[in-house]
């Protein structure tokens, strides 16, 4: 297999610089060829960036950057396309750090020997200091609608049959910030490409660090895709409603993981139903406009029958389960 290695990172903080790290000290020995590759999506210290290309050089690692911020799903296309007739994306954030042997012959063993597979994840944990004795490292691949962000692969040839509103393929360039990967996920799954968790082996992850350290991430301006009036009304609706956004709101500046989750909502068709839903298996109705990754979970993952699928267990012996 030809498989590409991929991080994201932006800011002044050498945060990639642990991941690559973690990675050299967690690489098992394998037969496969492998593109490792850092993308920039456009951090703005020139100083930062001349020290994290070198830092990558030095280390093997191809470096990208963006010239300007593009967001999350346009740097993970990045990655997934740096490499001609790649077989398989294994995409990162920059915060995660590998904590044990194991995660790259699990995750290639997974796609060479199960079919009609979407994006594939590994579990994280939130402590580097995790015990590897606890049941959860013995348990079996579970069926998600997407597997999580910052920790996953995916089958470019799959990935770029996915066309967006924006004329994007792959993962929704206009989307930037939010429900990326789980909109990418539901997009697979009506194909009949089902996603899924491994049990072994873990990442630590710092969740929200780039954001954190980047308050300037926190804005955009709109998409056509949405209009300003449709988001107003669905974003001044929820829990987490920020009134202090009104400011930018009448400027034309809005909140980027609100506007990507009006956006997420607005193409499932969720802002045209009834807002709150009756949906199976779950004992109160859904708030869909608050939770609309239930209903579209319900609409894209839940009609496909279970299957049985093979993998390698924490011994690395493999196994097979039935996932529902």
């Amino acid at each position: 297999m030809k498989i590409i290695i991929g991080a994201s990172t932006y800011g002044s903080l050498p945060r990639v610089h642990g991941f690559v790290r973690s990675f050299y000290g967690n690489l098992e020995t394998t037969k496969h060829e492998l593109i490792t590759v850092v993308v920039d999506d456009g951090t703005p210290d020139m100083n930062a960036v001349r020290e994290r290309e070198q830092f990558c050089q030095q280390r093997g690692f191809r470096f990208l950057r963006n010239e300007k911020n593009l967001g999350i799903s346009a740097t993970w296309n990045r990655i997934a396309s740096c490499e001609p007739d790649a077989d398989l994306a294994l995409i990162f954030n920059d915060d995660t750090r590998f904590l044990a042997p194991g995660w790259l012959t699990r995750l290639v063993h997974f796609f060479e020997n199960n079919d009609d597979v979407g994006t594939v994840g590994l579990p994280l944990v939130s402590d580097m200091g995790f015990k590897d004795d606890e049941p959860r490292w013995r348990g079996v691949p579970g069926r998600v609608g997407a597997a999580v962000g910052c920790a996953f692969a995916v089958q470019p040839k799959k990935l770029f049959t996915i066309k967006n509103s924006d004329d994007s393929l792959g993962f929704w360039d206009d989307l930037i910030s939010f429900h990326e990967e789980i909109h990418l996920g539901f997009r697979m799954a009506e194909k009949g490409w089902i996603s899924y968790m491994l049990p072994w082996s873990p990442l630590y992850h710092q969740g929200g660090a780039t954001f954190q350290a980047s308050p300037e991430l926190v804005w955009r301006e709109p998409s056509s895709y949405l209009s300003m009036d449709e988001f107003l009304t669905y974003a001044r609706s929820l829990p987490w409603y920020v009134a202090d956004y009104e400011k930018q709101y009448a400027e034309g500046t809005v909140d980027r993981m609100m506007f990507s989750r009006g956006m997420f909502c607005k193409y499932w068709g969720i802002l045209d139903r009834e807002r709150m839903q009756n949906i199976p298996n779950y004992p109160e109705l859904v708030d869909c406009w608050a939770e609309p990754q239930k209903f579209v979970h319900w609409k894209a993952v839940n009609p496909w029958p279970p299957r049985i699928v093979k993998y390698l267990d924490k011994d690395g012996k493999e196994q097979q389960c039935e996932t529902q």
